[in-house]
């Protein structure tokens, strides 16, 4: 294996006696090292790695000493001279291909174009560092406090995420030898607390949405603790009214304007799909419903039926519980641009569609509902979510809780106690209660114990 270093600037070559170029002097210029790295297993052609930008001689032999390094011990990977940006680019593609899901991908992609790619696609996929991840993940915490590019701290978790995943493919497929975004420093942030409304303000709310069209949908929403996109695609066939229960297997997911084909009436729907819910644990989650839930959907019901009698043959049937009035599946944007509107209009403190379902989670807790039920209702990927999200609800549950341990603890009353005593405890429980209540000195004598009276004290008492 062979390499070396050189010396380019501007000066004119010199030459030493031999014939061979000389390095210039001068303090200009940069520094280049060139080496062997072996032949490409796929054309079999020799490979060089060339670097340029060195200010010594010094810092370019050392970075040649590294190199050659890791082609002994096999540790070199060429990345092709590809950029973090060409290789995202082709990373998304080829998870699409293998049916990434719609609303992932899409995150994927805002996540590549509106963050990594500005701050990272220019870098070679082998000089990516650490401390570049690190830094853009800084300029972007830094940027949300000064409102130059609105990103909270889950979204910024979230790009990390994005980055941290492609790199893992990168290191199998042999383009980096260590994923960069894992020893990434991330921002510290708190996750932001929910503020759902009181049950005062959701019984408002719910009362002056009953004259809407989609008032139903947003009262399953809270008392079924359901996603948006699970609202939209919840179907009739997985509604027991019966039994009073629902099963999520499905949500409608808004992706871009494309669009796409749809398996159940064979036609298309421009920017909507039908997806699976959005974590393993929510895939067929089971929720049970109350006596309130059930009248919901019976209501639900009989105004679909009038709805799907005044289109006739016309109606677009997807057997979905909330749907246009035609039959084909809603949009979630227009379900939450109807919400703003209808909670503007009741004049209610303002709040998301998601924090319907925060909402839900509050009066789980506050009923006394175990964690973990909650967790599973809400088909949380893990307990660990629920408690770090909804932390600050669970200090009165956590009062009550430790309440009903201690009323679970025998123990004998005060008589009891105080009989099973010995004669001297139980003198001394006596005088207790004799002076109990006193502000002023002791009555009689200043010392209670008779036992302890001198003769003298008892003579002039």
């Amino acid at each position: 294996m062979k390499g070396r270093t050189f010396k380019r600037c501007g000066c004119p070559p010199e030459y030493d006696a031999r014939g061979r170029a000389k390095a210039c002097p001068k303090r200009h210029g940069s520094w280049t090292y060139v080496v062997d790295v072996g032949r490409d297993p796929a054309s079999g052609q020799r490979r060089q790695l060339k670097r340029s930008g060195f200010r010594t001689q010094t810092e370019a032999s050392a970075a040649l000493a590294e190199v050659m390094t890791e082609v002994e011990d096999g540790r070199y990977r060429d990345d092709g001279r590809r950029t973090v940006e060409s290789f995202l680019r082709e990373w998304i593609e080829s998870k699409v291909a293998n049916g990434l899901a719609a609303t992932t991908a899409r995150s994927y992609r805002q996540h590549i174009d509106a963050y990594l790619v500005p701050h990272l696609g220019h870098l070679r996929m082998r000089d990516l560092r650490p401390a570049h991840v690190s830094r853009m993940l800084r300029a972007l915490a830094e940027s949300n406090e000064t409102r130059a590019r609105k990103i909270g701290p889950t979204s910024l978790r979230r790009v990390h995420a994005t980055l941290r995943s492609a790199l893992n493919d990168a290191r199998r497929e042999g383009l980096v030898k260590t994923n960069a975004a894992t020893d990434a420093t991330v921002p510290k942030a708190e996750r932001p607390k929910v503020r759902p409304w009181e049950a005062e303000e959701l019984g408002a709310f719910l009362d002056h949405a009953t004259a809407d069209r989609l008032g139903t949908l947003f009262e399953l929403v809270a008392l079924a603790g359901l996603r948006r996109g699970e609202a939209c695609g919840l179907r009739w066939s997985d509604v027991d009214l019966m039994r009073g229960l629902l099963v999520v297997r499905q949500q409608v997911v808004q992706v871009d304007g494309q669009t796409y084909a749809c398996g159940t009436c064979g036609g298309t729907h421009r920017g909507i799909v039908f997806g699976a819910p959005k974590t393993s644990s929510g895939d067929a989650r089971r929720i049970d419903l109350g006596e309130r839930g059930v009248g919901v959907l019976l209501a639900q019901r009989l105004s679909q039926d009038e709805e799907r009698a005044a289109w006739s043959e016309a109606y677009a049937d997807h057997d979905l519980v909330f749907a246009r009035e035609d039959g084909n599946p809603l949009a979630p944007e227009l379900v939450t641009k109807t919400f703003g509107k209808l909670v503007k209009s009741a004049g209610i403190r303002p709040i998301r569609v998601h924090d319907l379902r925060h909402g839900r989670a509050s009066l789980l807790l506050a009923a006394g509902v175990d964690l973990a039920v909650v967790s599973k209702m809400l088909g949380h990927s893990s307990i660990t979510i629920t408690a770090d999200t909804y932390a600050h609800l669970l200090e009165g549950v956590g009062r009550q809780a430790a309440e009903a341990a201690d009323a679970l603890i025998p123990r004998m009353t005060r008589d009891q106690s105080v009989t099973n005593r010995g004669p001297e405890t139980r003198e001394r429980s006596r005088l207790k209660d004799e002076t109990a209540g006193q502000t002023g000195g002791p009555r009689g004598t200043r010392t209670h114990n008779p036992r302890i009276k001198s003769p003298l004290l008892c003579q002039l008492s």
